[in-house]
């Protein structure tokens, strides 16, 4: 069975969920992660009760042995990975102090960095990669498709 990867699911509405109840609709077996597991298990069992597959991991995407923990679990046969952490950051730099910029960055580009990373080790050369990021909430969603 095909298996894709997405990082940064929480919300039910939010995106990275309905990624993953829309690919899980078309056959795939997802690999939803985020920071709280209570969450990525309440995903998880929405779309196995919908009739997909999905497995449940707390991750965790600034913490590079828990995204490399990630990709071993999901193994081979990976057709997708979507990352879509780091959109809880809202501001204009001009009001953030060092901290919370430097949380947002590790978020954000950091995770970005690993997870792309990972992603590449275990995909290449079938790569389908989307990256989303959301740099202020004033801005529209920006995102890059390799």
């Amino acid at each position: 069975m095909k298996k894709a990867v997405i990082i940064g699911v929480g919300a039910e509405q939010g995106l990275g969920s309905q990624l993953a109840k829309r690919f899980a609709s078309e056959g795939l077996h997802i690999f939803i992660a985020g920071r709280t597991l209570s969450r990525v298990q309440e995903r998880a069992s929405e779309i196995e009760q919908a009739g997909g597959k999905a497995t449940a991991v707390c991750a965790d995407a600034s913490d590079e042995k828990q995204v490399i923990e990630l990709f071993q679990k999901a193994g081979s046969d990976l057709m997708l990975a979507v990352y879509n952490a780091g959109n809880n950051f809202p501001g204009q730099i001009i009001d953030m102090d060092a901290d919370y910029f430097e949380n947002s960055w590790k978020s954000c580009c950091y995770g970005g960095f690993l997870f792309g990373r990972e992603a590449l080790r275990c995909m290449v050369p079938t790569l389908s990669l989307i990256h989303i990021s959301e740099p202020t909430r004033r801005t529209p969603i920006s995102y890059a498709v390799f």
